[in-house]
């Protein structure tokens, strides 16, 4: 028997058997199925945001302009698309259009339908779309948009819905580890999309770059359907070991179709409001680094990130590998008894973000590139650490509504991702660095307001709603395996 994280005094237990822990330890990692379901949620992320960030580069592509010599020997400047800066804003926005839109509502449907079932679909659909790309952009600007925004609305599920797979498969004393390692995959992917699209483009030209990408997350999908099913007791290919110690480390969840979200307790909880601010002020330090860095770098230091794309992935590099060191600590001092759940998501959150805004405040004064670089480099390395604190944190709270959680709170993620660059654009008009710093102090004020409420509402143990919904739950799964078991005897 083990203390469970879920409660933060540890009043609860898990009835985990020395046996069954020891069970599960002699099955060879790669044969456990647990560990290829989070490789494949790991590749599925990495398409996710391979498909994202691609367009990022593609549109240089799309727009540079080239000299062309005709028959009569004139040289002339001619580009495939002439779009003008507020179209290109458009165009690299349009994603996020349709990602915000089904954030809350792709919870729902992962809760209702699969985890497994809507994450394939979401990220099968956004792959499939980006194969129209190339056609739909030379048709028409309105195609184009429309394709994007599709994209965003169908990847916008995909999230909540690793946190219904997680909650079905991911034993309690593993959910950082494992969720860190699947979500290196978001990070894995924005580099490969950095580094490899430019690559594309002029091998092939820019219809390569969603033809490469578009094709990899099809072959994915195919390859989800059949590696990857809704929970261990659906799999046919698991141990009984493994299946035993899941089911008794995370509950017997029963049919999904018995789940009832408590809605109100949902939106007036302020443990899950600790959750969508983290996820606001993550997400807007994330885009404003990646977003306006580079252009700050370039306005006031003459450093332009654009000329490798080496450079601009230094970052991501750093946070990847960071993402397993914050999920392995987060896992280890709560295995060994020294912090508790809500101490732990509470630290790895307002420690994150306390210090991403010093290096937020570093950079706006750095004088020099190099130093600059690596005040670049640890603040977005900095931002692994919140990976093992708001984001796993809906499971801690509320296993069954997970989905619904980080649908919420990634809906107020991506509305910092749309709000952020039109901000700053309004500010950073003459491109100074007084400008700039203004820039930064905002960043700044927000990862500080940030961690103040987080320290005093982040909570780690199973809130009194949830648990008043679980043993509801577990009532009517009773009444169902009573049924069930009648049903068969006759």
């Amino acid at each position: 028997m083990v203390n469970d994280p879920t409660m933060e005094g540890g009043s609860k237990s898990v009835e985990i058997s020395s046996a069954e822990q020891l069970e599960d330890s002699k099955i060879p990692f790669w044969k456990k199925r647990r560990y290829h379901v989070v490789v494949m949620v790991f590749l599925g992320l990495f398409n996710l945001y391979t498909l994202r960030i691609n367009l990022s580069v593609a549109i240089v592509a799309m727009t540079k302009k080239y000299n062309v010599t005709q028959d009569d020997g004139t040289i002339v400047e001619e580009q495939e698309f002439d779009f003008d800066s507020k179209q290109e804003g458009l165009i690299l926005s349009s994603f996020f259009y349709g990602y915000i839109a089904t954030q809350l509502v792709g919870g729902y449907l992962g809760s209702r339908f699969g985890g497994h079932l809507m994450f394939g679909i979401g990220l099968g659909l956004s792959a499939f779309l980006a194969l129209l790309i190339p056609v739909l952009a030379k048709t028409h600007l309105a195609l184009f948009l429309t394709a994007r925004i599709l994209q965003g609305f169908f990847g916008g599920i995909v999230f909540p819905s690793v946190m219904v797979i997680w909650s079905q498969w991911a034993p309690i004393f593993e959910r950082s580890l494992m969720g860190n390692i699947t979500y290196t995959g978001a990070y894995v992917g924005t580099i490969a999309a950095m580094l490899l699209s430019g690559v594309l483009s002029v091998a092939w030209g820019w219809e390569s770059i969603f033809y490469f990408f578009g094709s990899i997350g099809c072959i994915w999908y195919i390859a989800w359907i059949f590696v990857v099913k809704a929970s261990p007791e659906l799999d046919p290919f698991i141990s009984e070991a493994e299946k035993k110690y899941i089911m008794t480390s995370i509950g017997d969840k029963g049919p999904a179709k018995q789940i009832s979200h408590p809605w109100k307790d949902i939106f007036t909880s302020p443990a899950v409001w600790a959750v969508v601010v983290a996820n606001f002020t993550a997400m807007w330090g994330f885009y404003t680094l990646l977003t306006q860095l580079p252009m700050f770098l370039n306005d006031t230091l003459n450093f332009n990130l654009d000329t490798t794309g080496f450079m601009s992935a230094i970052p991501y590099i750093a946070m990847v590998g960071l993402l397993f060191v914050s999920g392995y600590l987060a896992d280890w001092v709560q295995i060994k008894g020294y912090l508790r759940t809500g101490q732990v998501r509470r630290y790895w959150n307002c420690g994150a973000f306390i210090t991403q805004m010093a290096f937020m405040l570093l950079t706006a004064f750095a004088t020099d590139p190099v130093l600059s670089m690596v005040y670049i480099t640890l603040a977005v390395g900095a931002g692994a650490f919140p990976w093992s604190g708001y984001v796993v944190n809906g499971l801690d709270l509320a296993p069954s509504h997970a989905s619904i959680i980080i649908g919420l709170s990634n809906t107020f993620g991506t509305l910092s991702g749309i709000l952020s660059p039109i901000i700053m654009g309004y500010i950073v008009t003459d491109k100074t660095r007084e400008q700039w710093q203004i820039v930064f102090y905002i960043t700044a004020g927000i990862y500080l307001l940030g961690s103040i409420f987080c320290w005093f509402f982040v909570r780690g143990r199973l809130q009194p709603w949830a648990k008043i919904d679980q043993e509801k739950l577990a009532a009517k799964n009773a009444k169902y395996d009573s049924d069930k078991t009648t049903s068969v005897q006759h």
